[in-house]
């Protein structure tokens, strides 16, 4: 039975609605942690609400198909003017990155969190989810035991000499799923998963930014109403859910 549970809120940073939107869901609602997008314009904004609530967990949202990277020159995956390349551009709908321009940029992602923040952050995630492409995977494993910190998981990663405790992403809570009858009617089968796990979210005001960068948008708000839906709360209470962070994860 699920244990500990991981509110991750993704998107810290990316417009000023989706920053403001998940440091409501967290002051009064159940979300736990966040991932900072730090090339994005509103990562100071993000950094300084943070460090306001020293209970907010802040990953690090590693960024592939969005914006500008923080080391110029690479060519696998960027377009002409030098910006990321949107997903749809590629072949596959995904990225499939040369793996040292790749470590040089997701590094240098890491290392413009800690000049931000302070500390490292609590787990790495990424944009998109280019994190868990296959092709991708060593040199995310390998960032990770470089600082030394947990990476979120999909439902068939492979773990070979993972360190961490294991914390599975449930990805369902998306869309019209993204209702409290996910939690009180256990929809997204939470109850039958084993220890801890994450559920992926993405809480926001609208504002315009996010309407012209992003095509999942108005749904965000219908997300933060039932992440601060106060029977949402009772319902993990009721059932001895415990709410932590990536922090808790301890090396096996």
């Amino acid at each position: 039975m699920l244990q500990k549970l991981i509110v991750n809120a993704d998107d810290f940073g990316l417009t000023e609605g989706s920053t403001l939107g998940i440091i409501r869901s967290h002051e009064d609602g159940i979300v736990t942690s966040t991932t900072l997008m730090v090339n994005m314009p509103f990562c100071e904004l993000a950094c300084q609400l943070a460090k306001a609530h020293p209970d907010l967990g802040v990953g690090c949202h590693l960024v592939l198909t969005i914006g500008r990277p923080l080391v110029e020159g690479a060519k696998s995956y960027t377009d002409e003017n030098g910006n990321f390349r949107r997903p749809a551009t590629y072949p596959t709908g995904k990225p499939h990155a040369d793996l040292d321009e790749l470590y040089q940029e997701w590094k240098a992602q890491i290392e413009r969190f800690i000049a931000l923040m302070g500390r490292k952050p609590t787990h790495l995630d990424s944009h998109h989810h280019v994190h868990l492409v296959e092709h991708h995977l060593p040199v995310v494993f390998q960032l990770a035991k470089e600082y030394d910190i947990p990476v979120r998981l999909g439902m068939d990663t492979p773990l070979k000499d993972y360190p961490f405790e294991v914390a599975r992403a449930v990805r369902n809570f998306y869309e019209d799923s993204a209702d409290p009858v996910y939690f009180l009617e256990d929809r997204g089968a939470l109850l039958e998963q084993d220890g801890i796990c994450e559920l992926m979210c993405h809480p926001a005001f609208v504002d315009q930014r996010l309407r012209d960068i992003s095509s999942y948008a108005l749904p965000r708000t219908k997300e933060m109403a039932t992440l601060r839906d106060p029977r949402v709360a009772s319902w993990l209470k009721a059932h001895e859910i415990e709410l932590v962070n990536f922090s808790t994860l301890k090396h096996q």
